[in-house]
């Protein structure tokens, strides 16, 4: 089985995924690892068991081609190079998990916070008040509903991109060296039309919008879930891939909590390694185990099953480093191992030969460049430089758990002040124990009015305290301030004497922080569609049609070898659709200026209000005028021939003057030499 291999990690690449390496579908659905570490001392020399294979003769390209084409290398190892391997992958994962524990438990807290689960009280007494804000929930659900019609934005979702020229290429003339092949009417002949670029571009970007929408039916709904959960986390993850199983591409979303990365490492691009935690249920397993992509082991069960024999199997699929060659360099490998048994199960190739290179003077190996799955989104970096990124969650946590305490302390003051209490003294008897009355009720009591009054003493409970009240009030502007959750930027109406363009002015400034991380998300999307481009160009047909509506479309895998690339449609400026609106009312001031194309500026006013099928309620350009366009050419004519005339008068009057100049000097000349004589 061939491994498929894509980019290649690296300051100038974006990787793509590797069909064949992962643990995703019945064919192992590709990962990879945006980086590659250093491995350890101790795993140095671990070769290979099989016989031959670091003898002097064997050519290294060849030796590594066949391990990249191997569906699994763990069966050339014999069984204490497996326990070798899988103590160590185990080992450095929960190294890398120990790094992370900390994060771990806020994210869990964080997401609990968002999704308004409460823990049973017993302080100030069981039952009290539990009442949780929604800051943090708000925060990340306006956040979600800015993004998400920003990305998928009606049936655009990619856009194709020129580089280089694109005026063409004309055909040279056989017969005459320099010169350009004409056709019969003269004009040139092109080996590549002007504008072919732009036409393959847009036929990418549709094909590639087409294959995000329809064929990748998940990726949109799980789009929206990955903007809803790094605004609370602050870092989520897409490993893209080709599935042969399913014969099209994959991105799907990880989540972070499922991702180990060392919490230190100095990047997502260098981290020594990537481990991703899978469940497979058992009939999963035996499919892998019968297309020999896992080792033939009783895997056993995680400890938390129980008595479910159907429960899944949690896996370890760990991107790193090993010299299983014992040449000294650790190579990208990709070692699978069950996380609770710690049997190895698979060794793949995290490498192509396109990533190899070697050193012409010795033939030895000099760089092997790891490929790379994943995609990291970031909401904000975390300022003290961890792989792991900071979200609402981080920055709303702490305010949102003192709104929630500063409210509950409010409803548990309420309520002792509503239910009341106190003291009776012991010279007065009901013959009764408590007393329940109904609403209106009165009770007959065999007791002076005076000496009940004088044996019952209310406890005094003030109530909810006014300050408490305000500093609430103080607190919950602090976390809007914070998430940028304006009531103007909810929907909300601005005071009556606050103008449209002042509103204006304080969305826009209210959405600066909104435009900073989408610009972030911008620059992630524009890496994973890099990784489906490339997908496109190994691995699409060579020739394939889709359909949009009525309309069918075809885009072939020259298209995408030939072509310059893709970018996100979207905005990495967040723009509201009021903020459109203004823009298309500014341009309106401008519709019938004799510099300005009126029909455009009517039909951007029209898209920015969102009308549809535009070019059913615009009527097309009217001709021009043929008198008026054969006046305008005269005067244009008559125009140039009066400054042609200005020209050469011009130039005859500077003609006359430089010959009077000269016959001035000849006769001064003249006269001195007849004075001379």
């Amino acid at each position: 089985m061939s491994m498929e291999g894509t980019e290649r990690s690296g300051p100038d690449a974006d990787g793509v995924g590797l069909r064949g390496v992962g643990l995703r579908g019945v064919e192992l659905g590709g990962v990879g690892l945006g980086g590659a570490g250093s491995d350890g001392a101790d795993m140095d020399g671990v070769g290979l068991g099989g016989e031959g294979l670091d003898g002097p003769d064997m050519d290294l390209a060849e030796r590594l081609r066949r391990w990249i084409e191997m569906p699994n290398i763990a069966v050339e190892l014999d069984d204490a190079r497996h326990g070798q391997v899988a103590d160590r992958v185990a080992r450095d994962w929960r190294a890398d998990e120990a790094t992370r524990a900390e994060w771990k438990e806020n994210c869990r807290r964080w997401l609990d916070l968002a999704q308004q689960v409460a823990e049973p009280k017993t302080y100030p007494w069981p039952g009290a008040s539990n009442v949780i804000y929604p800051l943090l929930t708000v925060a990340a659900v306006q956040f979600a509903a800015r993004a998400y019609p920003g990305i998928v934005r009606d049936r655009d979702v990619v856009r194709g991109t020129v580089l280089g020229d694109d005026s063409g290429v004309p055909m040279p003339d056989p017969l005459r060296p320099g010169q350009v092949l004409a056709g019969p009417d003269g004009a040139p002949l092109w080996l590549v039309p002007p504008g072919a670029k732009r036409a393959r571009a847009t036929a990418i970007g549709r094909h590639m919008s087409w294959q995000l929408l329809d064929e990748m039916a998940e990726w949109e709904e799980q789009t929206d879930k990955l903007l809803l959960k790094l605004a609370i986390v602050g870092t989520m993850f897409r490993k893209t891939y080709f599935d042969p199983a399913l014969q099209r591409n994959v991105s799907e979303t990880v989540d972070p909590l499922m991702l180990c990365i060392d919490y230190h490492a100095k990047s997502f691009a260098t981290a020594p390694r990537i481990t991703e935690e899978i469940d497979l249920y058992p009939w999963e397993i035996e499919e892998r185990i019968r297309a020999g992509l896992f080792l033939d082991h009783d895997y056993g069960g995680n400890h938390d099953a129980g008595e479910d024999s159907d429960a899944p199997v949690t896996f370890l699929e760990q991107h790193r480093r090993l010299d299983l060659d014992g040449d000294g360099y650790a190579e990208p490998y990709i070692v699978t191992i069950a996380r609770d048994s710690g049997k190895l199960a698979r060794i793949a190739a995290g490498f192509d030969m396109d990533g190899v290179m070697f050193d012409a003077r010795d033939h030895r190996i000099r760089r092997i460049e790891a490929i790379s799955y994943y995609t990291k989104f970031s909401f904000i970096p975390s300022p003290d430089s961890a792989i792991y990124d900071i979200g609402f969650g981080t920055l709303l946590h702490p305010l949102n758990a003192a709104v929630n305490t500063s409210l509950n302390q409010m409803f548990d003051a309420a309520h002792l002040a509503n239910a009341g209490g106190g003291f009776v003294g012991s010279g007065m008897s009901l013959n009764t124990g408590s007393v329940r009355f109904q609403v209106g009720e009165y009770k007959v009591v065999n007791t002076p009015g005076a000496t009940l009054r004088e044996n019952l003493v209310p406890m005094q409970f003030p109530g909810p305290n006014p300050v408490l009240f305000q500093l609430l009030g103080f607190l919950v502007d602090a976390g809007r301030e914070i998430a940028s959750v304006k009531d103007i930027l909810s929907g909300a109406m601005p005071g009556g004497n606050v103008s449209g363009m002042l509103g204006l002015a304080v969305i826009q400034q209210g959405l600066k922080v909104f435009s900073a991380i989408f610009k972030r998300i911008h620059r992630s999307l524009g890496a994973e569609f890099r990784k489906l481009y490339r997908l496109n160009r190994l691995y699409l047909p060579d020739e394939a049609g889709f359909r949009e509506g009525s309309a069918f479309f075809r885009v072939t895998r020259a298209d995408y070898e030939q072509a310059g690339g893709v970018e996100p449609v979207s905005d990495p400026e967040i723009v509201t659709d009021m903020q459109q609106l203004a823009r298309a009312n500014f341009l309106l001031a401008f519709k019938d200026d004799p510099w300005c194309d009126g029909h455009e500026i009517r039909r951007r006013a029209f898209e920015a209000a969102a009308i549809g099928l535009v070019d059913k309620v615009l009527r097309p350009s009217p001709a021009p005028d043929p008198t008026a366009m054969a006046r305008a050419a005269e005067l244009d004519l008559r125009a140039r021939r009066e400054a042609q005339e200005m020209e050469m008068r011009a130039g005859s009057e500077a003609a006359e003057q430089v010959s009077t100049l000269a016959e001035a000097a000849l006769r001064l000349a003249q006269a001195r030499k007849a004075d001379r004589g």
